[in-house]
């Protein structure tokens, strides 16, 4: 019994000795500036033999909670680390000298952050201020070539979702877009609520190693978003961004006028229009159709205001600090009708609940309102069509009609196109969100190095689609005033607990991580409609018929549950080992097949810090390998549940007609995440005391279990079920390098360049010789598939017919293989691929792919004593774009207007020339999809050019920083595709196609940045 009670004493003073060592904590502030004199915002602030951490806020200011006895190591990119120690200090202000080193840069990886020296996996960052450096409504676009291996196609629609893929494709039938991390919360959504200005910085995990700590949602990469925080300053520090700015679209497709299409129209028609032309336009005007010469692209493009205004507070006491912004963006757009308007609030906090720091207390908060117009379509038809097709000599407006819009007669005018004026002015469709992101956590620093944090987070949003047709006459008359009022609620609470281990025992430092989660997901959708004839209907309420539209997606409830754990060991500051696991458990599958297990593990070796490597030119030799798997979900929730329809059935002998309820796709059980293997290799490299520096990375990217419908024998009863049988592959290389020149004296500059390739290749589907066709849309294609996903190529490749010129006699015809009866000369002669006679759908081949060979961005930036200049160029090469706006422009299959190239069509006395004949109904197909129609899709944007002032102002006055600046966006655009712009978003089984894509516009901006 003595020696227990001896044991237990001894026991407890141990204890006591070592809470006492972790009690003895002190907290530092103080500003870090260049030799200027001017504040550095994003300074790393790091305690030296820990992860623990900081950055420096828009003021240079900083606020950390220490150990006594401990060092701060201050790094910047572009400026020399300093390691100061506390020694009772609770105030130290810091100046950096420039310089490059990168090596002790802290990182943010998933639930924590490493320093760069020990990370072994493939992170990529951009900092603040590489995020804030364009006004535009979507962080998408501000990280557009700025990391190699992540992709970026711009929506160019004014708060349009960019398509955004790290290291290829990695789904057929879902989506692969990346997940979004933001302060914490995995799938936090769309980047267009997020202020470019309120961003710490931007960290993407792209290889197994880095990502497999997300699990299931993690196959497609992971960007990881954290917010700017606060810093324990006395009293309040305020910082206003403003810019404004024009956009404009100054390219525009070469249609016919007047005087081009009537002549075109007669050859189309065999004879004279039926309208005629000398007659006034309406009913009292003083003008005929044929003096009339409309530009309707004109009618929809405007030059559109775009401005962005930020609020930024700081500051707290010497236990407190928050950081809370107020910021507003609105983008009129350059087209007619498609505004994007956002306001936004956001406070961070963090408190210490302890006099010695250890026991902490913080929250963020985000509340989002932001509405977005969307393109109208009048006839199924997108507005950039309405406009091409539109007739020269039909007036804009019809003051006899209701709503005061002209529109064709197809009785008259042959073809029939909408009013694209008309659809701007009088059509309502717009996007509406309220978003509310926010969490709150405790942290107690139980011993020395160990740490627990207790969070919980949700992400709340409330959608609104609005849809409004109002009474008009036009091309097609409206006679009813309709309102359709789609509303989505979804709602995702986040509970995590997390114990943190970071501590050093001499030549050995070990980071470890548990993490116990669990985020809900909860779905709620009703879409409503009225019809009235009243005209000035513009709310539900205002109906008598209100009706719920049928066919929308049910509520809906689903549960991740997850367990987490990740342990990098170091070994004299040369050897690292990372090991990684989640383990995942998802209610969207079945009982019984709802877990999935996610390893992965790193090993990197920093060569540079061995001796012998003492004289050589390397300030920085690292090479890494990791290996792991990370999952997708893709399926929608109750998938595993056979799906019931509903349809009226017949009726025999009187009565009502029965409700008939079947099942049409036979649900599968034992469906399984597709599953991702990824292999890394990086090699990091830095020269000169790394003002010279290289990152390279290859990938092998093998995605399997891939989900696909597959279809049933008749005998099933039902027609279509999912199985896991695909697999994709996508390799790469990546190239990332930075030179920092004159580092000391008033002249300094720096580059950066990147660039990144991909190859996709499809393995398997449920059989060898399986294809997968898509976009199908005749309005381009011809009646024909446009793309093909089969074994052993790119995933949706364009797929389609080869050329071989046009047909010049009725003999080449004769002794052509078999086209049509109507085959005559000029028209386009198709290739024969399988010698078999007959041009048919068996003849499709490749004939391009929308996946580049690579991408690239590059970066300089230079500063001479005040003033600042910065330009920044991005570029895709090897990508080919189907341009379908093309396919409609050189159409005779209807009559529409088109583009000036059928001036030169194919007549006897016109053959030399690749533009086939003019006849109605177009009976060869000449528009069919096919290699007339695929271009070289390459090209070099000069995507920002910024020249700034930074104003020298004497201290203890009111302002403490006042830069002016002028910003060009998208100045630059060198390319040899024919349409609008080569860079071409939508679906991703559409990416590439040009069906009328929303040009992404140039903007003219002037900015000031004022600190108080």
């Amino acid at each position: 019994m003595i020696i227990s009670i001896r044991k237990c004493v001894s026991l407890t003073l141990f204890l006591c000795l070592l809470t006492s060592v972790a009690w003895s904590q002190t907290t530092v502030t103080g500003t870090v500036t260049d030799g200027d004199g001017f504040p550095l915002t994003g300074v790393n602030v790091l305690v030296v033999g820990s992860s623990s951490g900081t950055v420096t806020d828009l003021d240079g200011e900083y606020s950390l909670t220490a150990p006594e006895g401990s060092v701060l190591r201050f790094s910047y990119i572009g400026f020399t680390s300093q390691e100061v120690p506390i020694e009772g200090q609770s105030v130290i202000d810091i100046t950096l000298g420039a310089d490059a080193n990168v090596i002790d840069e802290v990182v943010v990886v998933g639930y924590g952050s490493q320093r760069r020296e020990a990370v072994t996996g493939a992170v990529s960052s951009i900092d603040a201020e590489e995020v804030s450096a364009l006004t535009v409504s979507n962080l998408g676009e501000a990280i557009q070539g700025r990391l190699a291996g992540v992709q970026v196609v711009s929506g160019g629609s004014p708060g349009a979702p960019p398509i955004i893929q790290v290291r290829g494709i990695g789904s057929i039938s879902f989506g692969s877009g990346p997940l979004y991390v933001v302060d914490g919360v995995p799938g936090a959504g769309g980047l267009n609520q997020f202020d470019s200005r309120d961003i710490a910085s931007i960290n993407v995990l792209k290889d197994a190693s880095a990502t497999a700590v997300y699990g299931s949602r993690a196959s497609n990469g992971v960007i990881i978003i954290e917010t700017k925080k606060g810093a324990n300053a006395q009293g309040l520090r305020m910082s206003l961004e403003s810019t404004v700015g024009v956009q404009t679209q100054p390219r525009r497709y070469d249609l016919l006028n007047t005087d081009q299409y009537i002549q075109y129209a007669e050859i189309f028609n065999g004879g004279p229009l039926p309208r005629d032309l000398d007659q006034p336009v309406y009913e009292g005007a003083d003008q005929t159709f044929r003096e009339t010469e409309t530009d309707w692209q004109d009618a929809i493009f405007q030059d559109g205001l775009i401005t962005q205004n930020s609020l930024h507070i700081t500051g707290g006491g010497e236990r407190s600090s928050f950081f809370s912004s107020f910021g507003y963006l609105k983008q009129e757009g350059v087209v007619k009708g498609s505004p994007y308007e956002r306001f936004n609030f956001r406070i961070n906090s963090e408190h210490s609940l302890s006099e010695d720091g250890r026991f902490k207390f913080g929250q963020t908060l985000l509340l989002v309102n932001d509405e977005r117009g969307i393109q109208p379509e009048l006839g199924g038809r997108p507005l950039f069509l309405q406009a091409i097709q539109s007739l020269p000599y039909q007036p804009i407006e019809n003051p006899n009609n209701v709503g005061g819009f002209s529109g064709a007669s197809s009785g008259l005018d042959i073809a029939d196109p909408g009013n694209p004026a008309l659809a701007v002015n009088l059509l309502e469709n717009r996007d509406r969100v309220f978003k509310m992101l926010g969490t709150a956590y405790l942290t107690y620093e139980l011993l020395d190095g160990l740490e627990a944090q207790a969070f919980v987070g949700g992400n709340y949003q409330n959608y609104r689609n609005y849809n409004r047709t109002p009474i008009y006459e036009s091309t097609s008359p409206n006679n009813n005033n309709t309102i359709i009022d789609n509303r989505q609620t979804t709602f995702s609470p986040i509970y995590r607990g997390l114990l943190n281990f970071d501590r050093l025992f001499g030549d050995h430092s070990i980071n470890a991580v548990l993490v116990g989660e669990i985020q809900n997901s909860y779905y709620s959708p009703l879409a409503l409609t009225v019809t009235q004839p009243n005209p000035v209907l513009d709310v539900l309420e205002g109906g008598a018929d209100l009706r719920v539209i049928p066919g929308q997606l049910a509520p809906n409830e689903t549960t991740l549950r997850s367990l987490v754990t990740r342990v990098t060991y170091g070994y004299q500051g040369k050897y690292y080992a990372t090991f990684s696991f989640r383990r995942d458990g998802s209610s969207i599958f079945a009982p019984g097949f709802q877990t999935e297990n996610f390893p992965a593990g790193a090993l990197g070796w920093n060569i540079s810090e061995e001796s012998f490597m003492d004289d050589t030119p390397f300030s920085l030799l690292k090479a890494r390998v990791s290996y792991g798997r990370t999952g997708s979900i893709g399926l929608p929730p109750y998938s595993f549940q056979d799906p019931i329809n509903s349809t009226v059935g017949p009726v025999f002998g009187g009565g009502n007609q029965p409700t008939i309820s079947y099942i049409n796709t036979l649900a599968n059980p034992e469906l399984r995440w597709e599953l991702t293997d990824m292999l890394n290799i990086g090699l990091d490299m830095g020269f000169f005391n790394n003002r010279l520096n290289f990152s390279m990375e290859y990938y092998d990217r093998q995605v399997d279990n891939l989900i696909l419908q597959i279809a049933l024998p008749p005998s099933a009863g039902v027609a279509t079920t999912s199985q896991n049988i695909g697999a994709l592959q996508n390799t790469g290389f990546e190239f990332q390098g930075q030179y920092y020149g004159n580092p000391s004296g008033d002249f300094q500059w720096n580059v950066s360049a990147n660039l990144s390739t991909n190859s996709n290749e499809v393995l398997s589907l449920a059989n060898p010789d399986d294809v997968i066709e898509g976009n199908n849309d005749i309005e381009f294609t011809g009646s024909f598939n446009s793309t093909v996903t089969r074994v052993g190529d790119p995933v949706y490749s364009f797929f389609g017919f080869e050329t071989d010129g046009i047909f010049q006699t009725v003999g080449e015809v004769d002794e052509a293989p078999f086209q049509n009866d109507l085959t005559a000369p000029g028209d386009i002669r198709f290739v024969d691929q399988n010698d078999d006679g007959v041009i048919d759908a068996a003849d499709r081949v490749i004939i391009g792919k929308y996946l580049p060979d690579f991408t690239y961005g590059f970066n300089f930036n230079a500063r001479y004593v005040g003033f600042d200049f910065n330009v920044f160029f991005q570029g895709s090469q090897g990508n080919d774009v189907y341009n379908g706006v093309g396919s409609l422009l050189s159409q005779t299959q209807r009559l529409f207007n088109v583009g000036t190239d059928v001036l030169n069509a194919w007549t006897p006395q016109n053959t030399s020339t690749d533009v086939p004949r003019i006849v109605a109904d177009d009976p060869n197909n000449n528009r069919r999809v096919s290699d007339r129609f695929v271009e070289d899709g390459s090209y070099l944007r000069m995507k920002a050019l910024t020249v700034g002032y930074t104003l020298p102002l004497s201290e203890g006055g009111v302002l403490s920083n006042l830069r002016l600046y002028l910003t060009g966006q998208n100045l630059v655009t060198l390319t040899g595709y024919s349409g609008l712009d080569p860079e071409i978003g939508g679906a991703l089984s559409e990416t590439g196609f040009d069906n009328g894509d929303y040009p992404n516009a140039r903007a003219f901006i002037f900015g000031a940045q004022v600190g108080f």
